[in-house]
Parts: structure tokens; C-alpha cells; sequence
């Protein structure tokens, strides 16, 4: 069925009539005339079918479907009766008489279906092939497939049919060439090498192995998938056939079409899969930062974060998905061009509502589930997957729901009107408790004819459009008002998150949000999750647009970014305290709602931004991360230097404790200053104060360091913030102790000791567990040379502390004087090797102020190793 506006757009795209219902309904009276003068009208019918129009055909009356169903059954017959499966397949060739849909083929309207009826042809070609190897028609083969090789280049399925075709024909000189032009393709312009099974067969070739001991190749597409979801059994085995032949896979469709369930379905059995999430991004490093954190690689801060990326996962094989792609879609683009064409082990299943378009992608595009034709009978009405998966979903919600004689037509009517759009049964089945089909079905129309979505929509998402609209008229009045609210959280959210937006935007009070929220789960517009809710890709889109529409998408979106404000910022208070870890934990767990209010405040309101930006500072000093840094910059671009009203003082802050991480020590002391004067809060000002502590620390000035850490235990006690000064006080201790090397009066070294292993009982006392793992570090360096044996231990545990903690600027410190160690009293080969990962820590998290420090421990190992030249080339 197509819909009025789709036919309008198709029509007139640029000068629509004045009322294109009329205009259109004109046009197909015309038509029917014209069919009726060539008498043709009994076997070619358009019938008015709500809310447009269906054409009536028999299926091998157009070459399209026809050339489909032949190339079905030639894949059927492959292995049962090849001759017959060859002979299938040159008669579905022979429909062909030029480029599909002809003068139309360029038109956005028909563009998928020409890319898919493209991939079927080769596909079938491959079919045709294989039969012919089965029947000993080895040459045949080989030219069928040679004819379309050059148009497919990096087509693994088909170059591995034709070099076996070649093989079996006594060609294997030209077989091997085949090999040899596919590889050097594959390396020069996709950076990656054949499939193993292509490799194995090269390799046979050149063994002088007897051509006819090849097993058969397998059809494309035809390996069996079992535990499918409802109606996507061919969907499945399709998505596996082209992930194996090209490594690189985007499933398009339109929303609500069942993209992400499909490939959540694939993965689900699989090793190694990294699903990112991409619908609650919006920017170019979100993005990339999403598939950082999907893949668990750490990021290199000296370098470009998609470089970082790529170099992390250059030694691993897995899938990387790239989930709702839409709307970043030319940084996935970007992004999986560069994977790509940098890790050979890494293959990218990606889905969008539009290509990415990058080269040796293929296509997979998800139509809408097969619906009952019009009049079929009731057992052909069960067996159609749109109607198992609204019986489903149905029965699901109401267990006494069953498809019946009496309420099958309704249910079938209710599928073709909905498309076969997943989404749209899911929602319609949520309404068969209180409305049965038969008179849902009836409502379900007079809302379509009512409910269109905008001319501006595309038009392969209006029905779509019009189904969440009818859904979301069916919601009460102030369901309507929150479901609009809550569009603006980009991911899972609770219910106190709900109650606080919805009274902070003035949308519902307080005690009516749970009332609202348990209809919004009931009519499937919330799904449930962990404890919490989401709302599903599609009806946050719609959510938004309501807000556009009303002109209040702006106000909720600043009001969400206050909501993330007022509980993030608090957060900074505990850094070092107790509550710590949890604070970077529920950071982790927000970055997609903080990544959105960093986007919204940070050109509009800097201040703000800075209030958020003080809230992630704990989670900063345990992860090192690249991106919290990178808002911090972006925001300092936009605040007065230095910021007369101290709301901006937390951006300074985060921006010198990233400058710190990356080694430009100028710039954190010029940051940390500029805060300063920015009358920062107590609790930024020790923050603050502790970054110009490790400058001068880092920097080899002991006794400003000291003077800095006074400043920054007073200004803690001050504060009311016992961690920060206990860690001031533990940093009092190690400086001292630098200060008894740099003089040669080590003799105080375990009464230091004693003094750091104090301190971290004190703090394991009060929780305070971040420090307590610190003040281990500080008594193992205490002792490193005149009790290397206990301070191994010590420096043990605190390793141990560390990854529990999630510290990686502790672990990176506390492994560097572990493996000081070995070097100065142990193995100097056994220090070599734990600098290997010294070194790869560091250079993983970008820290090269610590580097340095690690790789002229290195120079010395390498020098007792008597290695001199690789220690010269680290000093050049």
C-alpha cells in the first residue's frame, strides 16, 4: 500500500498542487480508465485502500517479484537438482532488460530496492555457479563469474567461487591470479587481507592438492539459523552470509522496522561483540568515545582520540556494532572507514536508516514482516509473521488473547494497515486487552486518515509517524505532557529522575509522574529497564518533534541540563572522601545525560557548564579520561580569563588536571591560576591548589610542592574535605621523602613509612579507600631501597587497590615503583618485562608526564643489560 503524501511527494517533489489528495485521486480515476480502454482492468486493479492506494497484480505479471521467487527457488534446488537450479536461474537472468526500474533508477523512492534487486542478481549469479560446479561444468562456471568479477571487487564470496571454478577447470595459474588481484584490492584500499577460507583455498592451490578433493562451497546465505526471532529466520542467515563477504554491514530500514532487535539477535551467541549505542549521541567525539567505551580499549591523550582508538584495537579481533547511525551518520562513516582500513581482525555490523556509504560496505535492507493478503483464510492468516508477532504481543499483555475465526480478518487488517512494521504491532497489541481487533480496527483507521506525519517527514517513515501519533493520542493528557518531557533523557533514567524533570519543567507534580509513568509502560511508549525505563529510539524522536512543535524543546532541554547540574556538581565533594568511587561510578553510568548537557550549556550558558564539569572531578582523577578534559577545554574558550564571578573556576580546574595528565605542565599551572582567580569554592580551590602542588612536584621544585600541599590540606580542613587532606598529607610525606634522597639523608625513610601506613589505617577507618591505596603507594616508595622485600608488599596491595578502585593514575604510578624494584635489587630482566607494561599504561592513557619519568628508569635497566643501543635511541 502506498500512502497518499508518498505517491504526492513522488509526483510533484517540488511544486505540490494545492490539495494533492484531490489532485492524486484525479490522476488514478484516469488510470482505471486507461486500464479498462487496454482491457487490462480485470488482471490489473487499484483499489483505495486508507490511507492510499494498493495495486492489485498477480506476482509473475512483475519482473521484479517474479525475477525474486526464481531466484528462491534456484537456491532451493542447488542441492536436490543443480541442472534444474542452473536452468531456474537463467531464466530469472532472461527478465532482465537493463538497470532496474529504468529512467527511475536514481530516484530516492526506489533507490534500496534497486541496491537490493543489484544484490540478488550477483548472489543468485554465485548460486548458478555453484550448481554448475556440482553438475562438473567447472569452465561454465567460471565464466558466469568472471563476466561479473570486476563490478564486485571486493566480493569474497564470489572471488572464492570463481578461483575454485578456475581450479576445477585446470586454470589454477588463473585462479591464483584471481587471489593475487583480490588481495592486493583488499590491502590497498581496505587495509585488510582475504576471509581465512579464501586464504585456505590459495593455499591448496599452490600445495598442487587435486582440484576435485575442494569441498563444495556452501551458498551464500544458505548456512542454517536456528532461534530466530518471529518472522527474520532469512534476514538472519542473509546478515551472516554478507558480514562474511565483506566485513562490513549496514541493515537500513525505516524506524520501528526491528533493526536492533535483528542484530541484537545475530550477536547474541557470539564471542568478542562490542554494541555501542549510538541514539543518545549527537556529536563527532561522543561518538567515538561511545565505541571507546563499548570496547574497553584505553586511549593514548597525546593523540587524536579516533587514532587512539584505532591503534588500540589494531592486536583484536571481534565485531564492532554501531547501533542507530542516522543521525551521526557521516562520523560512523568516518569512523568505520577508518576501523576498517586500519584493524584487519575487526568487522563492523553497523544499522541506520541510511547507508553509511564508505567503500566494500554492504547493504542489508529490513522490510516490514510479510502481511495476510486481502480475503486470505484463517489458517493462511496464522501462519503470516506479522500477525504470530501481534498474537505475540498480544497474548503477552492479556493471556486469554488467542486468533480466532471470528477475530483473524480483524488482525490481518490490522497488520497491512500498520505495514508490518515490528513497532508499529507492538503498540497496536498492547490495545487488545481493552479494545478488541474488530473494533480497533475500526478506530485504527479514522485515526490514519486524521494522523499523517509532515511533508518534511520522509516518506517512508509517515505510516510509522502516524502509528506513534495515533498511539500517543490515545494516551491521557498528562501522559502526553510527560512523554514529551522525558524525550530528553538520551538513556535509561529512573523514577526520581522522572519526578524531577517533569516538576522542574512544570510538565506534572510531583505525585502525578507515577501514575503517568505506569501508563506510559502499559501502552509500550516506556519500556522498562534495570530498574528503571527508556524510551525506545523512534519514540523519543517523535517525543522531540512534539516539543519542537510547541516550542518548548529548548526550555526542557535547559531544564534537564539544570536537573544534571544540581546532582552532579555536588559529587565534587567527594573526591577522596568516601564516597569517592561511587561518585565516579554514577558518573559512568550518566555519561550519556551529561554528554547531553555539556552540548546544551556550553555555548549557552558556560556557568552552568562549569557546575557540571565539578561534579566529574573524582571520576577525572580514576580514569585520566580524554573526554572529560576535552569538554573542559571547549568550555574555558568560552569564559572570561580569569572569570570575575567564579562560576567558571571547576572548568579551569578539570582543564589543568587534564593538562597535568598530558605533560604540558605550563599550561595546567596557567589554568590552575587563572581558576584560582576566579574565586573558586573551597572545594574547587583545594582542587586547584593540589594541581599547582604536583606541578611543582612533577617539575622537581620539592619545597614549592611543599609549601602547595600545606595550602591544600588547609584549604581541605577548611572545606570540610578529610580526604583531600589526608591526601594532601600523605603527598607531605613522599615530598619529604624526595626532599632526604635529593640530600642524601635516606635515614628517616622508615619513620616515613610508618607515618603513610598510619595514615592509611586512618582513611581505611573512614572509608576514605582511594586514599588509603595512595598512602600504600607513599609507604612502599618510602622504603624502596632499604626494605625492598616489604615494600613489594606494600606496593602489592595498593596495586591490587587500584584496579579495584578503577584508579588508572594510581596503578600507573604504583606498577612504575614496582618494577623499580626488580631494577634496583632484583632481576634487571624481570624489570624489563613489567616495564613493558609500565610503558604500555602509560602510552595506553596518553600520560606522558609519567612516561618520561618510567622510560629513564628504562635507560638504566637497558645500560646494566649492556642493551646500550635501544637506551641511546630512547635518550635521542
Amino acid at each position: 500500500m502506498a500512502d497518499v503524501d508518498w505517491l504526492a511527494d513522488i509526483l510533484w517533489p517540488d511544486h505540490p498542487p494545492a490539495a494533492p489528495d484531490a489532485a492524486l485521486q484525479n490522476l488514478i480515476f484516469r488510470l482505471r480508465g486507461q486500464l479498462r480502454d487496454r482491457g487490462v482492468s480485470d488482471a490489473l486493479r487499484v483499489v483505495t485502500a486508507a490511507p492510499g492506494y494498493s495495486l492489485v497484480v498477480d506476482r509473475s505479471d512483475v519482473d521484479s517479484l517474479l525475477f525474486m521467487d526464481r531466484c528462491h527457488n534456484a537456491e532451493a534446488l542447488v542441492a536436490t537438482d543443480p541442472a534444474a537450479a542452473v536452468e531456474t536461474v537463467d531464466a530469472a537472468e532472461s527478465l532482465w532488460q537493463g538497470r532496474a526500474y529504468g529512467e527511475f533508477s536514481d530516484q530516492p523512492w526506489v533507490r534500496s530496492e534497486v541496491e537490493a534487486l543489484g544484490q540478488m542478481r550477483v548472489h543468485t549469479a554465485e548460486v548458478a555457479a555453484e550448481a554448475q560446479l556440482r553438475t562438473g561444468h567447472a569452465a561454465e562456471a567460471a565464466t558466469r563469474l568472471a563476466a561479473i568479477a570486476d563490478e564486485h571487487p571486493y566480493r569474497e564470496s564470489l572471488h572464492l567461487l570463481l578461483m575454485q571454478a578456475l581450479w576445477r577447470a585446470d586454470r589454477a595459474a588463473d585462479a591464483l591470479e584471481v587471489y593475487r588481484t583480490l588481495r592486493q584490492r583488499l590491502s590497498v584500499d581496505l587495509g585488510t587481507e582475504p576471509a581465512q577460507r579464501v586464504q585456505d583455498l590459495h593455499t591448496r592451490i599452490l600445495s598442487g592438492a587435486p582440484s576435485r578433493s575442494v569441498a563444495q562451497a556452501t551458498p551464500a546465505g544458505a548456512e542454517e539459523v536456528t532461534g530466530s526471532i518471529i518472522g527474520r529466520t532469512d534476514d538472519l542467515a542473509e546478515l551472516e552470509q554478507r558480514l562474511g563477504d565483506s566485513g562490513m554491514v549496514t541493515v537500513v530500514g525505516p524506524g520501528g522496522v526491528g533493526k536492533t532487535a535483528l542484530v541484537r539477535r545475530f550477536v547474541r551467541d557470539r564471542d568478542n561483540v562490542w554494541f555501542t549505542e549510538l541514539s543518545a549521541v549527537s556529536t563527532p567525539d561522543a561518538v567515538v568515545h561511545s565505541v571507546v567505551s563499548a570496547t574497553g580499549v584505553t586511549v593514548r591523550r597525546d593523540l587524536d582520540v579516533l587514532d587512539a582508538l584505532t591503534e588500540s584495537l589494531v592486536p583484536r579481533t571481534g565485531l564492532l556494532v554501531l547501533d542507530n547511525c542516522e543521525h551521526v551518520a557521516d562520523t560512523a562513516a568516518e569512523l568505520a572507514r577508518t576501523v576498517r582500513g586500519r584493524c584487519r581482525g575487526v568487522t563492523i555490523l553497523a544499522t541506520s536508516r541510511v547507508a553509511l556509504g564508505i567503500d566494500g560496505e554492504q547493504v542489508s535492507v529490513l522490510e516490514p514482516l510479510d502481511t495476510p493478503s486481502p480475503g486470505a483464510s484463517a489458517s493462511s492468516i496464522a501462519e503470516s509473521p506479522s500477525v504470530q508477532l501481534f498474537c505475540a504481543r498480544a497474548h503477552a499483555r492479556d493471556r486469554r488473547f488467542a486468533l480466532t475465526d471470528e477475530n483473524a480478518s480483524a488482525v490481518a487488517e490490522i497488520c497491512r494497515r500498520l505495514d508490518g512494521l515490528p513497532l508499529g504491532l507492538e503498540l497496536a497489541a498492547t490495545k487488545a486487552r481493552a479494545i478488541p481487533p474488530e473494533v480497533l480496527v475500526q478506530r485504527l483507521q479514522w485515526r490514519f486518515r486524521i494522523l499523517r506525519g509532515a511533508r518534511a517527514t520522509a516518506p517512508r517513515h509517515r505510516s510509522l509517524h502516524a502509528l506513534v501519533d495515533w498511539s500517543y493520542g490515545l494516551l491521557s493528557e498528562a501522559s502526553r505532557r510527560l512523554f514529551d518531557t522525558l524525550a530528553v533523557f538520551p538513556s535509561r533514567f529512573d523514577l526520581d529522575d522522572a519526578e524531577e524533570l517533569a516538576e522542574s519543567t512544570g510538565a506534572l507534580a510531583r505525585p502525578d509522574v507515577a501514575d503517568a509513568v505506569a501508563e506510559l509502560v502499559d501502552t509500550s511508549m516506556l519500556a522498562v529497564e534495570s530498574g528503571g525505563y527508556h524510551m525506545l529510539e523512534t519514540l523519543r524522536a517523535f517525543g522531540i518533534r512534539q516539543l519542537e512543535d510547541s516550542e518548548h524543546l529548548e526550555a526542557v532541554r535547559a531544564a534537564h541540563a539544570a536537573w544534571v547540574a544540581d546532582w552532579l556538581a555536588p559529587l565534587g565533594r567527594d573526591l577522596f572522601g568516601p564516597g569517592h568511587v561511587a561518585a565516579a561510578a554514577r558518573v559512568t553510568t550518566r555519561l550519556d545525560d551529561i554528554r547531553a548537557a555539556i552540548e546544551c550549556v556550553t555555548d549557552r550558558d558556560p556557568q552552568v557548564a562549569s557546575r557540571l564539569l565539578e561534579g566529574v572531578i573524582p571520576y577525572l582523577e580514576l580514569s585520566m579520561s580524554t573526554e572529560v578534559t576535552g569538554w573542559a577545554r571547549r568550555v574555558i574558550a568560552r569564559l572570561p580569563s580569569p572569570d570575575e564571578h567564579g562560576d567558571g573556576a571547576a572548568a579551569w580546574a578539570v582543564a589543568a588536571g587534564g593538562a597535568r595528565f598530558d605533560g604540558d605542565l605550563s599550561a595546567a599551572e596557567r589554568y590552575a591560576r587563572t581558576g584560582l582567580a576566579s574565586q573558586p569554592a573551597p572545594a574547587v580551590e583545594a582542587y586547584l591548589l593540589m594541581m599547582l602542588e604536583e606541578v611543582a612536584l612533577f617539575q622537581g621544585d620539592a619545597d614549592t610542592a611543599l609549601l602547595r600541599a600545606h595550602a591544600v590540606q588547609d584549604t581541605a580542613v577548611a572545606a570540610q574535605m578529610a580526604g583531600v587532606a589526608h591526601m594532601a598529607a600523605a603527598t607531605t610525606v613522599l615530598i619529604r621523602v624526595y626532599q632526604g634522597q635529593a640530600s642524601g639523608d635516606g635515614g628517616c625513610s622508615g619513620d616515613h613509612c610508618t607515618v603513610a601506613i598510619e595514615l592509611a589505617a586512618t582513611c581505611d577507618s573512614s572509608g576514605e579507600d582511594v586514599v588509603a591505596a595512595w598512602c600504600r603507594y607513599v609507604a612502599g616508595e618510602c622504603i624502596l631501597d632499604s626494605d625492598p622485600v616489604r615494600a613489594a608488599t606494600l606496593l602489592d596491595s595498593s596495586i591490587a587497590e587500584a584496579k579495584r578502585n578503577g584508579d588508572r593514575y594510581l596503578l600507573g604510578v604504583a606498577m612504575v615503583s614496582r618494577a623499580s624494584i626488580e631494577a634496583r635489587h632484583g632481576s634487571p630482566e624481570m624489570a624489563a618485562e613489567l616495564f613493558v607494561d609500565v610503558v604500555g599504561h602509560w602510552r595506553d592513557a596518553g600520560n606522558w608526564t609519567h612516561q618520561w619519568v618510567s622510560l629513564r628508569t628504562v635507560v638504566d635497566i637497558l645500560a646494566r643489560l649492556d642493551r646500550f643501543e635501544p637506551a641511546a635511541l630512547l635518550l635521542d
